[in-house]
């Protein structure tokens, strides 16, 4: 479809990103120095697309603030938050609003006195998208909270790019401790700042989506010399096996895998469907490859933002695979309608179309939903075996 003046856009802006990644970080707050109706509105979506809320404050700009500015009402809420809520860590975020008028919030930081490592991040919304939040926010993070180490621990890595935590990040651990290996630190899902002090002690580090993670790796490879490995998310035991070996490969560790440790999924026919795949690179090119090793690949992938490797999702996609990136809301409705799709894996914002059509929709992008390794796969195996017209 060409560009259209009118547009229902699917992606959102850089401090949607910003939040949503530093969101997940243990016992951090996030500050917005902004009209309060940016804030409604990430969290009101966030209630919507997460398991848990995530409080997200705001300086609540007005016209006067914006004519005469606010940095002092910005250094007064740090303090407040430090005071009142305690936070190891306040993520402060310029908006669209704070930066076109040039409020410097690092001259805020510096005034403000907080026991609190406050961290400010430049997210104003025309500069970017939120895949540049994601990423910027993991990187500023990393710089501000890693520390000098002693020395090295063997077989451990940090995870990068873990947007989730829950059975996820949990299998991903498992998975790990097979092979002898411990986690340091997995950002942004679950990270502590006394972990994050610890992350240059790290054997490896471990990129699970390239387009978040990437940055702080070469980041951590340049502070630390810590060397990093850009991988796929294991779906399938298969898959998990591949992923772990590729791991321990990186690592120069030799070991013998359990016979039990991957158990080969139930024999079972899984009769054609038209299916569409909603998501990020990563999450596609490991649910596609999953659904084409089952002889079932997917009719239609819609990617949230441009892939790093398009080769790689055209490989996992298949020939007869249509993919679009960043497509509106139109052109998705049309190409769900015209490709017959009766089936969607996909995340909470794909409900209005499943309910449009009557498709069955399984929700893959909560972090209470289970994806990765054999059980994951167990899960999409069972939800292809149910008959077109039935709810998740």
């Amino acid at each position: 479809m060409t560009d259209r003046a009118a547009r229902v856009p699917r992606g959102t802006c850089r401090i949607f990103g910003a939040i949503k990644a530093g969101g997940t970080i243990q016992n951090c707050l996030i500050l917005v120095h902004g009209p309060r109706g940016c804030v409604y509105h990430i969290n009101y979506i966030l209630g919507l697309r997460g398991d848990h809320h995530i409080p997200v404050y705001s300086t609540s700009l007005d016209e006067h603030d914006v004519i005469f500015g606010a940095e002092e009402k910005l250094r007064e809420a740090i303090e407040e938050l430090d005071t009142l809520k305690s936070p190891e860590i306040i993520l402060v975020l310029s908006c669209c609003a704070s930066s076109i008028i040039g409020e410097d919030i690092n001259g805020a930081i510096a005034r403000a006195h907080a026991r609190s490592v406050v961290i400010g991040i430049d997210a104003g919304g025309f500069a970017g998208d939120y895949t540049t939040g994601y990423a910027e926010t993991l990187r500023r993070v990393v710089e501000t909270c890693s520390r000098p180490v002693p020395g090295t621990i063997p077989r451990s890595v940090n995870l990068l790019g873990v947007l989730r935590s829950g059975p996820d990040l949990r299998e991903v651990r498992r998975l790990l401790s097979l092979a002898g290996i411990s986690v340091i630190s997995a950002l942004p899902a679950g990270a502590s700042l006394e972990t994050m002090r610890k992350m240059g002690a790290a054997a490896l580090n471990v990129v699970i989506c390239e387009t978040s993670g990437l940055e702080a790796a070469r980041y951590l490879e340049e502070r630390f010399g810590t060397p990093y490995l850009v991988t796929d998310f294991p779906i399938g035991p298969d898959e998990s096996r591949a992923w772990l070996q590729g791991v321990a490969r990186a690592m120069s560790i030799k070991f013998a895998v359990p016979a039990d440790s991957f158990p080969a999924l139930p024999p079972v026919r899984v009769r054609e469907r038209r299916i569409a795949i909603f998501s990020g690179p990563t999450r596609a090119v490991a649910v596609a490859r999953f659904l084409s090793g089952l002889g079932v690949s997917p009719r239609l992938i819609v990617l949230d933002f441009p892939p790093p490797d398009p080769a790689k999702v055209a490989a996992a996609a298949g020939p007869s695979c249509e993919v679009l990136v960043s497509p509106d809301w139109d052109e998705i409705v049309e190409r769900v309608q015209e490709l017959g799709i009766d089936l969607l894996i996909g995340g909470m914002m794909e409900s209005p179309l499943a309910a449009r059509f009557g498709i069955p929709l399984l929700d893959i992008m909560h972090g209470s939903q289970r994806s990765a390794g054999a059980q994951g796969a167990g899960l999409l195996l069972s939800f292809l075996q149910e008959g077109p017209g039935k709810k998740s």
